[in-house]
């Protein structure tokens, strides 16, 4: 897994109340109880977080992996 994975794993299973052993990149989202809201607070947190912006229509995301990556490709704010 990659380090914004395990970072984004462990931020996920402390926000979220979860397992951290049980979350992985094909958790959904969903899964977690994450709505369409809940999941425009959680970009708005993970950017924070990361220190990135990520643009509005790239924020279509269903799954933990496909949120690491996203931030991946984010860019860094200065």
């Amino acid at each position: 897994m990659s380090n914004t994975l395990n970072t984004l794993i462990e931020l996920v299973s402390q926000k979220f109340d979860k397992n951290i052993d049980e979350l992985g990149p094909e958790t959904t989202l969903e899964s977690l109880g994450i709505d369409s809201p809940g999941k425009i607070e959680l970009i708005f947190d993970l950017e924070d977080h990361f220190k990135v912006r990520i643009p509005n229509e790239d924020a279509k995301v269903d799954t933990l992996g496909e949120v690491a990556a996203l931030l991946d490709a984010a860019k860094p704010i200065n």
